[in-house]
């Protein structure tokens, strides 16, 4: 059995090598899955099932650049964890930057994420969406 940390861990190794397959197969098929933002923002909102799990991962993927991310801290108890840290991206479609810092809750039960709750400063990425 996989821990939270394990699996915290996994998902960021494999969000940096822009593993899509693998960071879906990470989530439960149930996961509690919720960005806060705004609605124009393409991977805010909450999220049912794997399918429309993958269209927040494309999304990440796909409609910015990441000039910087940074975790921060990871601290974990038992299924929980809480990730704080930084990150820097570029809009492709507006070509605006928006930076901030973010926290994040995943909750882990056997080696998959169960909870994935994502906090970011909505507000400057709603302006970097922006035309």
């Amino acid at each position: 059995m996989t821990g939270t940390a394990e699996t915290i861990n996994a998902f960021f190794t494999r969000f940096g090598a822009g593993d899509r397959a693998g960071m879906l197969e990470l989530f439960a098929e149930d996961a509690d899955f919720l960005v806060a933002g705004a609605d124009n923002v393409p991977w805010t909102g909450r999220r049912e099932g794997h399918a429309q799990i993958a269209t927040f991962i494309d999304s990440v993927c796909d409609d910015v650049e990441t000039k910087q991310f940074d975790v921060d801290t990871i601290v974990t108890d038992g299924e929980n964890g809480v990730v704080l840290g930084s990150f820097a991206h570029l809009v492709l479609r507006t070509g605006k930057i928006f930076t901030g810092p973010f926290a994040l809750h995943i909750g882990v039960r056997d080696g998959k994420i169960r909870t994935y709750h994502m906090y970011e400063d909505s507000y400057a990425a709603s302006v970097a969406f922006t035309d």
